[in-house]
């Protein structure tokens, strides 16, 4: 069977694109292979993850929050005493900032974490509340006084602890203040707690370091209660007696 010319020059043709099609779409595929593989590489590659190294710091942390600020009684050096009897109280008032020096310096310049919401934050403390201690009057040493006279107590409730700073600036400082000294002579520590913050909120208080006689001076001008009262102070603290009556008293000489 003879086909035209015409027929077969159709033929021809048809042909010759079906092969250009098939070529074509294997350079096609060739093509935007690698690109489709690239594209799937990168969405499946793990993000890296951005590592920044904190510079060196004093702070540890701010946190008024503590976690473990229980009273160990048995890691005490001075232990109990629980048989001296309780003649007058004793005010301790720390001044913040040089006592956070010194306890700086004494830890190679690292605040302990214990200290963090006194020492580490941005509160700017100045002074503050150290205790309120039960005293015995024939007390030849802090050995002769009163301590731990219930024992090793429990843990107090974080939500009682916070209702008390920052005029005493740490959940640590608060709990063994209150097994060593508050138990000794108050029925439980909410009532401890307030009676030694009434007592600081009594008191006009200075914004600035000064020295013990300066500052004896200064209180007694600027706290009439004070007037004619003999006051104790040591490096960083200063010391306010007062009687069974919650009225000032000398301190001991000793102070």
């Amino acid at each position: 069977m003879k086909l035209s010319k015409t027929t077969l020059n159709i033929i021809i043709l048809i042909f010759a694109a079906l092969i250009s099609y098939f070529f074509g779409s294997k350079e096609k595929e060739k093509s935007i292979t690698p690109a489709t593989q690239t594209q799937t590489t990168v969405q499946t590659q793990p993000t890296p993850q951005t590592t920044t190294s904190s510079p060196k710091t004093t702070v540890i942390t701010s946190s008024a929050k503590e976690t473990d600020y229980d009273a160990v009684m048995a890691e005490d050096n001075l232990g109990q005493n629980a048989t001296a009897p309780v003649h007058y109280y004793m005010l301790a008032l720390s001044w913040s900032p040089s006592f956070c020096e010194n306890q700086k310096q004494k830890n190679g310049g690292y605040v302990p974490q214990r200290l963090s919401y006194q020492c580490a934050g941005n509160q700017n403390f100045g002074w503050v509340i150290h205790g309120l201690w039960p005293q015995n009057k024939n007390a030849r040493s802090v050995n002769d006084q009163p301590r731990y006279c219930q024992g090793d107590l429990a843990p107090l409730s974080p939500q009682l602890l916070e209702k008390y700073l920052p005029e005493s600036p740490g959940m640590t400082l608060l709990q063994g203040q209150w097994e060593k000294h508050g138990a000794c002579a108050f029925n439980n520590a909410e009532e401890y707690f307030a009676k030694q913050k009434a007592l600081f909120q009594s008191l006009t208080l200075p914004h600035s370091d000064m020295r013990k006689n300066e500052l004896f001076r200064w209180m007694r001008k600027n706290n009439p209660q004070l007037d004619r009262v003999y006051l104790g102070a040591s490096k960083n603290e200063l010391y306010i007696c007062y009687d069974k009556s919650w009225q000032p008293m000398d301190c001991p000489q000793s102070h």
